[in-house]
């Protein structure tokens, strides 16, 4: 529910600032360059298991007091209830910085995380929808399909990552190409002197591109990869 109202804000927010002006298209292919960059230097996956600096947790502790332990299914718990736990011999170690009349816990912590990620993923996802379309029912029905089905079809990718070595370098091509799409169809409203690449070529060029990306980790691996493989191994 919270990716549903978050990308529905975000598609009214684009779609609005497009039609301000093709500077704001500027702007937006250097946030979704910037965003290929980054992807671009990451070399490695490192799991984390302390959130303890992660900006939702920041963010959640400044507002409220946390309850540092699970209590049930719950999101929040009263200072009546944290009292009572208090008198229990396993929780007599707790302290708390400060105190209130509602504590979060872990749980509302969990989901704050998982918020502020899928709206850092909106920040460019959505720009990169509006450069392929600017109708904001055709944006946000296809990424409420996104949601539906793409999501689940995560995991699966996160699983054949190993495989599929070649695939993000795909997707990194493909934030390139609507970074260039934006700035072409810019300069050409700006200077007069630009391209304006219509929706079915660019459809085109993404299932070929993303073909090419799967095909390329089928058949050509990645030495690195095996590498690494048979050192795990070992």
């Amino acid at each position: 529910m919270g990716a549903v109202i978050f990308r529905l804000i975000f598609v009214l927010a684009g779609t609005t600032l497009f039609a301000l002006g093709p500077y704001v298209e500027v702007l937006f292919a250097l946030l979704i360059i910037l965003s290929a960059i980054l992807m671009l230097k990451r070399t490695s996956y490192e799991e984390k298991n302390d959130f303890s600096e992660h900006p939702a947790y920041k963010i959640v502790s400044s507002i409220l007091p946390v309850y540092p332990k699970f209590y049930g299914h719950s999101f929040f718990v009263s200072l009546k209830h944290v009292n009572r736990e208090l008198l229990k011999e396993e929780n007599r170690h707790l302290q708390f910085k400060r105190t209130g009349a509602l504590f979060a816990t872990p749980l509302f912590i969990c989901l704050a995380i998982v918020e502020l990620s899928d709206v850092m993923f909106a920040f460019d996802s959505v720009p990169a929808v509006i450069a392929v379309s600017k109708d904001p029912l055709i944006v946000y029905s296809s990424m409420i399909f996104a949601l539906l089905g793409l999501r689940s079809m995560y995991f699966v990718l996160d699983a054949l990552r190993n495989s599929l070595v070649h695939l993000e370098k795909a997707v990194i091509v493909l934030l390139f190409f609507v970074a260039v799409k934006l700035l072409l169809g810019a300069s050409l409203k700006l200077f007069g002197y630009g391209l304006e690449i219509s929706i079915y070529t660019s459809l085109t060029i993404i299932a070929t591109v993303l073909s090419l990306g799967i095909l390329a980790s089928l058949f050509c691996k990645d030495r690195n990869s095996s590498s690494k493989k048979q050192v795990t191994r070992i």
